[in-house]
This record gives C-alpha cells, structure tokens and sequence, in this order.
C-alpha cells in the first residue's frame, strides 16, 4: 500500500514561515510583501519524514500495535484468538502481512479509514526486491 502525499497531511510540530508561491502573491494593508504560516509538513522540510513516522507510529500504537524492539519499521498485532497482523513500513510505502484475509481486510480499511492510500495489489516489489507471491511461499529475488 502506498500513502499518497503522506507528508502534506501531516500536521507540523513548529511554526514555519513561507514566502508567497510566485502567482499566489497577495500584499498586506501598507502594500508590504506578506508570509505564509505552515499548517501541514512540506517535502524538502527536515522534520516532515519525522512528523509523518510520530503520525503514522502514534496511529498504529493506538490500534493495539507493537513496535519491533529488532527493526522500529515492523509493528506487530496478535489477538487472543492468535490471528496476527504486520506491518512493515518504509517512509509512505507500507506491506501488511496477516494471517487470515479477514485480518488483512480489514487493517486496509483500517488505513484507508485514516490516511489516503492506494492499495497497490499483491506485493510485486519493495526497495528494489522482486517478489513473487503463492498460497504456500514467497520467493525474492
């Protein structure tokens, strides 16, 4: 699954002035050149991969998820009726292993619910690694 434009929906953790886009330019009262005050993260902001991952972490602690102590990307969710959900997420690209089509159903509405995705099918290829999926296996090349 992939977040579309995670950082721009991504609330800002500072104040950040901006100048004007060039066309979008309005004056003050006295004709002085006026700033724009930042409400979302902007690509190209130091802390905006760092706002989105406290958004994204925050959300899945609070539908009962743990964070890998191995790899802080990886959160895990077992329920007592032992059906387990991963997810493992890299900056806006996100895979979600589960154990039944149930689980994994419903985690995607779940994201989908909060945060604008396009759900990307079966996993074909993750950080330059070729998957191929099966009923039984999962082969990378």
């Amino acid at each position: 699954m992939d977040v579309k434009t995670a950082y721009l929906n991504t609330p800002i953790d500072c104040k950040i002035y901006i100048e004007q886009p060039e066309g979008f330019e309005k004056q003050g009262d006295h004709s002085e050149s006026l700033v724009c005050k930042l409400k979302k993260s902007l690509y190209g902001l130091k802390q905006s991969g760092r706002n989105w991952n406290n958004l994204l972490h925050t959300y899945l602690i609070n539908e009962n998820f743990t964070q890998s102590l191995a790899d802080p990307c990886v959160y895990v969710r077992t329920t007592e009726d032992e059906r387990c959900v991963i997810v493992i997420v890299w900056v806006d690209d996100i895979i979600i292993p589960a154990s039944d089509s149930n689980s994994l159903q419903s985690m995607k509405k779940s994201l989908k619910d909060r945060f604008k995705m396009t759900d990307l099918g079966v996993l074909k290829w993750f950080l330059g690694t070729e998957f191929q999926c099966s009923e039984s296996s999962i082969e990378m090349n």
